[in-house]
C-alpha cells in the first residue's frame, strides 16, 4: 500500500511540474482573514483582483470557528445575499484546493454577513498547455467529504490549529 501511495505522489508531483508551475496557497483576504471587512465587500473584490488563480492553488480561509462559517454559494445567491440554501458549508477555517477552472462564489451564512460585504467570487484559471503530451495518471487521490457535491471542483482540508 505503501508503494502505491509512492507512486500516485509522484504521479501528481510529474504533472504539476510538468505544467511548469507549483501550485500555490494563498491566504483570503492577507492579514484580514474572512470576516466582515471594514471595507465593504469592495475589499475582497480587490484583493482576487490582486492575484492570478490557477487550477491546482489553494485558498485558505482562516477564520475562529463559531465567530464564523464559510458558504460555497451560487452567483445568483452570491449577488442576492442569499444564505439561506448553500451549496455547502464549513463550519470550521479552511483551504481549498481548485481541481476545475471556473468562478467561485463564497459568502457567509451568518445574518448580515453577506451585505456587509464577506463575500468574494474566486476565478480560478486553467493551466497552461503542457508542452508534450503526459500519460494521465491514476484517479485523483483526492476523496471528497461524503457531504460535499459529488462533482468535485476543488478538495478542501481543515486548517490545523496554530496554538493561538
Amino acid at each position: 500500500m505503501k508503494t502505491m501511495n509512492v507512486i500516485v505522489v509522484v504521479l501528481a508531483v510529474a504533472v504539476v511540474l510538468s505544467h511548469g508551475a507549483e501550485a500555490v496557497l494563498y491566504t483570503v483576504g492577507d492579514d484580514l482573514g474572512w470576516a466582515i471587512p471594514p471595507g465593504g465587500a469592495a475589499t475582497y473584490a480587490a484583493w482576487a483582483a490582486e492575484h492570478s488563480f490557477v487550477v491546482d492553488d489553494e485558498l485558505e480561509f482562516d477564520f475562529l470557528e463559531g465567530e464564523q462559517d464559510l458558504a460555497w454559494v451560487t452567483k445568483e445567491d452570491f449577488d442576492s445575499c442569499y444564505t439561506a440554501d448553500p451549496l455547502y458549508v464549513y463550519q470550521e477555517p479552511t483551504t481549498l484546493q481548485f481541481l476545475v477552472s471556473d468562478t467561485y462564489y463564497f459568502t457567509s451564512t451568518l445574518a448580515g454577513h453577506c451585505t456587509k460585504g464577506q463575500k468574494i467570487a474566486i476565478y480560478i484559471g486553467a493551466l497552461p498547455p503542457s508542452p508534450s503530451p503526459i500519460p494521465s495518471p491514476s484517479p485523483c487521490p483526492y476523496a471528497s467529504s461524503a457531504d460535499e457535491p459529488q462533482s468535485t471542483k476543488f478538495v478542501s482540508h481543515k486548517i490545523l490549529s496554530r496554538g493561538n
